[in-house]
Parts: structure tokens; C-alpha cells; sequence
């Protein structure tokens, strides 16, 4: 909390370790026990408001049909707010600060948020939409990859911006290795 106040009120390049830690009421000596450096601080902060973006897109996710229509939702969810709600001001307000901080937030982000994905995976599993042997965790964190590439790397074979086309598009190359084939209809 303190951390997201103190980005949010100062910006990445005044956010301090001390100021955090005053923020929060404990010592530097003990935020550096949890967080080696400004970077993962600030990284863990980004994360947290991330989670709390995908924990409320839960429901507009959980509301489309199929795991193919539930990733198109997501994918257009998130063109609006690619890194969060958060992280996408500060990258707008400060770039060059924010591209500092990014990597160690990249390198969490995807396994970190894997979790939205894996209870969805669960459930199609449970239905037999798909495949009994899907390795779940995997998968997990091959839909989330899906996603933040969908999103942010855009291309000529599907508009990212329309729901019905990424589904299309999720229905003809992520479906076939997620599905049991009667579910996919193969």
C-alpha cells in the first residue's frame, strides 16, 4: 500500500526505499529484508494492482462462453490497460524511469499471474471441454503468455482490438492443443 501511494503521489523517479518505508511506518532495514531494491519494490507494487485488475476482469471474463471466447475477452481487456491501471500511467507519465522498472515486472508478471487462468483450465478440464491429461499448470502459463503477446506485439492475422476476431483466431491455434477433440470438433 504504501509503495502504490507513494508511486502514485510522487512517480517512479521520486519514490524512494526510505520514503516507502516512512510511508508504511517500519525501517529501510526492513523493507531491504523483503525487497532487495527500488526495482522489485516497485515491481511488487505494479504486480499487486495488476492482480487487482485481473481479479476484477474475473467477472467480465467468467461471463463469455469457452475458454477461446474468455481469452478474447481478456486480450480486449487489457488493450485498454495492457499493464495495469497503475503501471500503465506511470509508463505514460514517466518512460524512461518506468522502462527501468519494467523488466523486473515482466519477469514476474506471467508465472505471478498464471493463476487467473489455471482455475478457468480447471473447470474446462472438470467439464471435458478439455483435454484430461492438460497439464494445467503449463497451460496456465501458456494462456497468460498468449494473452500479454496478443496484446502487446499486434499483427496482420487477427484484429486484437475485436473480440470475434481473437476468439476466431484462439479457436483455430490455441483451441487444438488445449481441447479434447469432440469439444473442439476434431
Amino acid at each position: 500500500d504504501a509503495a502504490e501511494a507513494c508511486l502514485r503521489r510522487d512517480g517512479i523517479r521520486r519514490t524512494t526505499a526510505a520514503g516507502v518505508a516512512a510511508e508504511a511506518g517500519v525501517s529501510r532495514a526492513w523493507l531491504y529484508r523483503h525487497f532487495p531494491d527500488k526495482a522489485s519494490l516497485l515491481s511488487a507494487a505494479l504486480i499487486r494492482r495488476d492482480e487487482a485488475f485481473w481479479s476484477q476482469a474475473a467477472q467480465v471474463v467468467d461471463a463469455a462462453d469457452g475458454l477461446a471466447a474468455q481469452v478474447a475477452a481478456a486480450v480486449v481487456l487489457c488493450r485498454a490497460a495492457p499493464l495495469g491501471p497503475l503501471a500503465t500511467e506511470l509508463r505514460d507519465r514517466e518512460p524512461e524511469a518506468f522502462a527501468a522498472v519494467i523488466g523486473t515486472f515482466v519477469d514476474d508478471i506471467v508465472p505471478g499471474l498464471a493463476w487467473f487462468w489455471r482455475e478457468r483450465l480447471e473447470a474446462g478440464v472438470a467439464s471435458g471441454a478439455l483435454r484430461a491429461d492438460l497439464d494445467v499448470d503449463a497451460a496456465a502459463e501458456w494462456v497468460m503468455r498468449v494473452v500479454v503477446s496478443l496484446v502487446s506485439v499486434p499483427g496482420q492475422a487477427v484484429d486484437i482490438d475485436d473480440a470475434a476476431s481473437v476468439e476466431a483466431y484462439l479457436g483455430a491455434f490455441l483451441m487444438p492443443a488445449l481441447a479434447t477433440p469432440t469439444a473442439h470438433g476434431g
